[in-house]
């Protein structure tokens, strides 16, 4: 799953859409009227929380390191291994 399919499924008000993600502002303008009901977000608010996502690479190379030191896991990294 794209990161953006993982962000626009968060709003409340995501219909979903058909074909290939937007990958930039220009596309998504385009897209989203027809993605959500009533008002969808900016560009900038959808990048902005795409940006904030935690790195699945990172986090389970940090899982790994911690699961052979015998360390506990954060509740990210345990559902980078188990979800």
């Amino acid at each position: 799953m794209a990161k953006i399919d993982t962000i626009l499924g968060k709003f409340e008000n995501f219909k979903g859409y058909e074909g290939n993600a937007p990958t930039n502002e220009t596309e998504y303008n385009e897209m989203k009227v027809n993605m959500f009901n009533g008002t969808a977000p900016t560009w900038t608010e959808v990048q902005t929380e795409m940006d904030n996502l935690p790195d699945k690479d990172a986090l389970k190379a940090s899982a790994k390191a911690k699961l052979v030191a015998g360390t506990p896991l954060t509740e990210e990294e345990a559902d980078t291994i188990v979800l």
